[in-house]
């Protein structure tokens, strides 16, 4: 039931090849990198964990396309596994009737979210199942054999942050649970497990840049200069949204208190550390929230299955509400949140150009490299990692990356594109304040390279190579 629960609530998302998220096309350009040969942040470059974009690659060498939907029903299927390993820790310490609620809880806890949040697959997803199988490891910690489930533990939860770095946040919290079970001889083992674990990122890709672009360069981002005035309004705003569409997991866990605070502090711990994470940076986007789901599920489920009937239909009554409203999401996304469609600028590109020739797009927008169906130029996913415009905030020099620009020119240097897309014409696409030739580097390649500009309607500039046949100029028989 819990299994066919996460299918079927995620339906439309299995159905739909649009993005719903652009993370998930960031992912896809990582992964077409990875099918074509090419190594992750050596040939395409992002500040997120290697897992997620090869499982990518999985799907798109399986069925030759860019196609979204396996890697959805994927992380579908580990949430099932998820909630089943749930349902069966709690059936085994506290009842059915409370792993009942668990398994529901978190079923409709991680699906509970507007649909960039709910119907993606992206890194919080692939991570979430992850780390909540960490966390009953590390619970089930106890002296003698059962010293080896914090081993376990911090090899799961080391792996979840191979698939979302923010959840080296939890490791204190881990560090408690399998403390309070076996006291400082699980601690060694823990910490084994979560160093082997992030440790096996060198098989996936060059060690020195995977740490690089994870944790070395990821200070510019967490800490690049923001309105406090604006992150604290999109705090309350979020934090508002989880509440209301968690609104039975909230309640539940609060209704603990301050009991569990004395009996369960690790549960508490991983839902503080949760709220850290979330708040890294002061952006508190809503897939960020899944962090505190495992520790709120295990604190309110048994505090909803002990509460009276009339409490416990309410409580029933704002999950189906809930679930209600995050499907009618995922059927009509773009009531939520409306991206730009690169379908018209991406049929023009193919048009002018042959499956094999480059396309770099300057600016936020990986939905077009996508859909151009072409290798992308530059060997970043974004271009913010050279113009420090930072999770959506529209400038700040600390934010930029150091050497990103060095990388982004010598690609382009040694292989100059059929065609340069500036994206800054077109307002919904926020980038405005950064137009391409504003950098000193781009404009002296255009210029050298004798580029040629057209504009779409819509506000893309166009810079062809001299010898595309869509170039202005160009002769009728083109290349």
């Amino acid at each position: 039931m819990l299994a066919g629960a996460c299918v079927l609530l995620r339906l439309p998302a299995l159905l739909a090849s649009r993005w719903y998220d652009p993370d998930e096309a960031a992912i896809a350009m990582q992964a077409r990198t990875l099918v074509a040969g090419g190594e992750l942040y050596t040939d395409m470059a992002d500040r997120k964990p290697p897992v997620p974009p090869i499982a990518y690659s999985w799907f798109f060498d399986l069925t030759d396309s860019s196609d979204p939907r396996l890697a959805r029903l994927l992380v579908s299927l580990l949430l099932a596994g998820a909630a089943i390993a749930l349902y069966l820790d709690v059936r085994r310490s506290a009842g059915t009737t409370v792993a009942r609620w668990a398994g529901g809880l978190f079923v409709l806890g991680a699906f509970a979210f507007p649909p960039t949040d709910g119907g993606a697959a992206n890194y919080a997803h692939f991570a979430l199942p992850v780390a909540t199988l960490a966390l009953l490891a590390c619970r089930r910690t106890r002296v003698g054999r059962g010293m080896w489930w914090a081993l376990a533990g911090g090899a799961l939860l080391g792996f979840a942050m191979l698939n979302r770095q923010s959840w080296v946040f939890a490791v204190p919290a881990g560090a408690l649970s399998c403390w309070l079970g076996a006291r400082w001889r699980a601690l060694p083992l823990f910490g084994i497990g979560v160093a082997a674990a992030v440790s096996t990122a060198a098989l996936m890709a060059p060690w020195d840049e995977y740490w690089f672009w994870n944790f070395k360069s990821s200070p510019g981002f967490v800490f690049a200069a923001t309105d406090l005035g604006e992150a604290a309004g999109r705090a309350v705003a979020t934090a508002a949204l989880f509440v209301v569409l968690h609104l039975a997991l909230v309640v539940g866990a609060g209704s603990t208190l301050p009991g569990s605070l004395r009996r369960q502090p690790d549960l508490w711990a991983w839902v503080v550390m949760g709220l850290a994470a979330t708040s890294a940076g002061l952006r508190f986007y809503g897939h960020y929230w899944m962090q505190l789901l495992p520790g709120l599920v295990l604190l309110a489920a048994p505090a909803i299955a002990a509460a009276s009937q009339r409490w416990r239909r309410i409580a029933a009554g704002t999950l189906a509400a809930a679930a209600v409203f995050a499907f009618a999401g995922l059927v009509i996304p773009d009531t939520f949140r409306e991206r730009h469609d690169p379908d018209d600028v991406a049929a023009e590109v193919q048009a002018c150009t042959a499956p094999g020739d480059r396309v770099f797009v300057w600016g936020s927008f990986p939905e077009l490299s996508i859909a151009v169906e072409r290798p992308a130029a530059g060997e970043l996913v974004h271009s913010d990692f050279v113009t420090g415009r930072s999770g959506g905030r529209q400038a700040s020099t600390d934010a930029v990356t150091p050497g990103a620009e060095d990388k982004m020119m010598d690609d382009l240097d040694a292989d100059p594109p059929v065609v340069l897309i500036d994206t800054s014409g077109v307002p919904d696409l926020l980038y405005e304040a950064f137009p391409m030739l504003d950098n000193e580097r781009l404009a002296d390649f255009v210029t050298g390279h004798e580029y040629r500009s057209t504009t779409t309607p819509e506000g893309f500039e166009l810079w062809w190579r001299a010898d595309s046949p869509c170039a202005p100029g160009a002769s009728a028989d083109g290349q």
